[in-house]
Order: C-alpha cells, then sequence, then structure tokens
C-alpha cells in the first residue's frame, strides 16, 4: 500500500488577532513564552517539509487563545485569558482558528486513504529542557500509540535512524508525555484505523534552539530530517 506523509505543527506561532490584543494587554510576555508557542517547532518542520517535499499544515495563532492540539471537551482548550469568555465568542474563536486546522488534515488524510493510501502524520512539537524544577531526559521524543503495530513499528525505525545519524542523542519513545494523551494524533486514531493511519508526535528538547548555537540548531534539523529520509525509504 502506498504511504503519503503529512506535516503539523500545532504550536506554530504566537500570533494574537487583532481583535483580540486587549485579553492581553499589560501581558504581552507571556507570548513569548513556551505557554504560547513551541519554540524552534515550525523551523523544524518547515525543514522536513522542504526537505522530503511534504505537506506542512499549521495554525498561526497563539494556543493561548485556542489550543489546536486539544478536544473540545478538554479543558486546557481555552486558556485562562479566553477561558471566560461569552459561549457565543469562543464559538466564533472555534470556528475561526480551532476547527480550521484540525478539519484540514482530517480532509487531507480522508482523501489519502480513500484513494488507497497509509497515511503518517507528524505533528512536529518542542518541549522546555526542563519542568517543576527537573531537567528532562530526552533530546528527542518519539510520542505514538504502543498499542497499533504499525505506529510501534515506525517508531523503532525512526529512532534507529536518528541515533544512526548521531549516536550521541538521547532519543525516548512517549517522553516527556505519553503518545497516547489528548492531542491532534490522538483524535485522529479514533477516526482512522491502524492499517490505513499512524500518527505520531515529534518532540524536540529546546535546548537546541534556545542555544543560541545556530550551528548546533543546524545540525540537529538535518539530523532529524536524513533520518527521515532513511525511515521513509
Amino acid at each position: 500500500m502506498p504511504v503519503t506523509f503529512i506535516l503539523s505543527c500545532e504550536h506554530a506561532g504566537n500570533e494574537v488577532p487583532s481583535s483580540y490584543e486587549h485579553l492581553f494587554k499589560g501581558k504581552e510576555e507571556v507570548l513569548y513564552t513556551h505557554k504560547a508557542i513551541d519554540f524552534g517547532a515550525l523551523q523544524l518542520a518547515e525543514h522536513l517539509a522542504a526537505e522530503l517535499e511534504l505537506a506542512l499544515y499549521y495554525p498561526s495563532t497563539t494556543r493561548l487563545l485556542v489550543e489546536a492540539n486539544r478536544s473540545l471537551e478538554n479543558e486546557e482548550l481555552f486558556s485562562k485569558y479566553t477561558k471566560s469568555l461569552p459561549s457565543e465568542e469562543k464559538k466564533h474563536i472555534l470556528d475561526s482558528y480551532y476547527f480550521p486546522h484540525r478539519q484540514q488534515i482530517e480532509e487531507a488524510v480522508g482523501k489519502e486513504i480513500a484513494v488507497g493510501n497509509r497515511v503518517v502524520h507528524v505533528a512536529v512539537h518542542s518541549f522546555t529542557p526542563a519542568m517543576d524544577g527537573e531537567v528532562r531526559k530526552a533530546d528527542i521524543g518519539i510520542l505514538f500509540d504502543p498499542e497499533r503495530t504499525t505506529e510501534k513499528k515506525l517508531a523503532k525505525k525512526l529512532k534507529t535512524e536518528l541515533l544512526y545519524q548521531n549516536h550521541n542523542l538521547k532519543v525516548l519513545y512517549n517522553s516527556p508525555y505519553p503518545g497516547t494523551t489528548d492531542g491532534l494524533p490522538a483524535h485522529l486514531r479514533k477516526i482512522f484505523p491502524d492499517e490505513f493511519y499512524s500518527g505520531f508526535e515529534l518532540e524536540v528538547n529546546q535546548r537546541f534552539y534556545l542555544s543560541g548555537n545556530t550551528e548546533v540548531w543546524e545540525k540537529l534539523k538535518n539530523v532529524v530530517s536524513t533520518a527521515f529520509k532513511k525511515a521513509i525509504n
């Protein structure tokens, strides 16, 4: 069965539409933290899309407006800046900035499956080097559902290729988060069966991007894209 790869980046930007700028007045600094954006994630996703010639889907608005990587029932869907908005206003935000991204990917996956292709969806994210005072162990995390056979096989293949490119990298499965927690791939797994859809979240430690060392960051991007090329082949 032919395989189509799709890339997404749910926390790509920190933009705030002008009609909602008042919600962050006097608190603009939060828009330049991990609460608002995954640092380096879009750059990595764009690099992968260019090197592998793949489609890339991403919203440019901040997750503090609405969280594109959470389901409708998740309490993290709206942040403390938008949670108290009237229901009609929340509906407008969902219709304008949430559903378009998620539906675009769901439709793209469905279209590929309809013509007989299997889809591998990789959602690119990044994580903070430390959380609650504890240094995170992973350099790269591959998040997937270990109960889905195809995902398990592909995760193993990708890890092997990443370590082949740089054996010093600490590549961990389902770290720093479990691959089955609420996210876009988890949502799509409920719609599309294992034999047609494999969903991953690729989590990269932000220390590479935040180091200020361009060479280190470029090297990591090339390691990831080369590993993906090998894994795809």
